[in-house]
C-alpha cells in the first residue's frame, strides 16, 4: 500500500472504532493522551497521523498498530503467500523502538510477524507501555533486554532467549548490551470487548 492508502485506512479504522465501542472524542483524548482536536482531525482526514500519535491511539484502542494501518483484505484470497526479501520490510520508526514489518502485502492476518530494535536505554513512562488484546511471542535475535511487564518482575533476556504472553498485559522493553537489541515478535489478534475499552475511560 502506498502511503495516501494507509493513512486513509487508518483515519476511517480510527473513526469506527471509537464509535463501536462509545467512545467520546474527549474520552479517546484522556485515554490516548492525544488531544480531542488532533483525534477530531485526523478522523476527518484534514491531519496527517504522526507514528507517536498512531502508536498511542492504537493503545489506548487496546489494538495492534499494524492492524490499524492495514486495509480490509480483498475477499475470495484463500491461498495466501507472500516472501519479504531482506532489506525490503517497510520500516516504522518509533520514540523507543524500531519496527520492521514482515509479510506486509497480507491484509488481516492472524499473526503480525515483526523484527523490532530496542533503541530505549530508560523503562519509559508507563503510559508508553504497549498494550493490545492478543498474545504474542517474543524471540530475542541479538542483544540483551530487560523485559517489563505490569504482573512480573522485570526479567533480563539474552539471546536465543523467549517468551509467550499475553499482549493485554502492558509491556515494555530496555536494551542494557552495548548495543540496541533486537527480536522477533510474532503476535496473534483478538478483539478487545467494548466493556473493557469503556470502563477504562472512567
Amino acid at each position: 500500500m502506498d502511503e495516501d492508502t494507509i493513512i486513509a485506512t487508518f483515519c476511517q479504522k480510527l473513526k469506527t472504532l471509537r464509535l463501536s465501542n462509545g467512545l467520546t472524542l474527549e474520552e479517546l483524548g484522556e485515554m490516548s493522551g492525544v488531544s480531542i482536536s488532533t483525534i477530531s482531525k485526523i478522523e476527518n482526514r484534514q491531519q496527517k497521523p504522526s507514528f507517536e500519535t498512531v502508536l498511542r491511539v492504537s493503545r489506548a484502542l487496546r489494538m495492534n498498530f499494524v492492524h490499524m494501518l492495514e486495509a480490509p483484505a480483498s475477499p475470495g484470497h484463500m491461498a495466501r503467500r507472500t516472501i519479504t526479501r531482506a532489506g525490503t520490510e517497510p520500516k516504522l520508526q518509533g520514540e523507543l523502538y524500531t519496527y520492521a514489518t514482515h509479510a506486509a502485502e497480507i491484509t488481516n492476518k492472524a499473526m503480525i510477524p515483526t523484527v523490532m530494535t530496542i533503541r530505549s536505554r530508560d523503562v519509559p513512562p508507563a503510559d508508553q507501555w504497549s498494550t493490545h488484546y492478543g498474545e504474542e511471542f517474543i524471540y530475542v535475535l541479538s542483544g540483551t533486554l530487560e523485559f517489563h511487564t505490569e504482573e512480573y518482575a522485570p526479567a533480563i533476556l539474552n539471546q536465543g532467549d523467549s517468551c509467550y504472553l499475553d499482549s493485554a498485559m502492558r509491556h515494555a522493553f530496555v536494551s542494557t548490551g552495548e548495543g540496541d537489541a533486537t527480536l522477533l515478535s510474532v503476535f496473534i489478534s483478538s478483539a478487545a470487548p467494548a466493556a473493557t475499552l469503556n470502563g477504562q475511560s472512567k
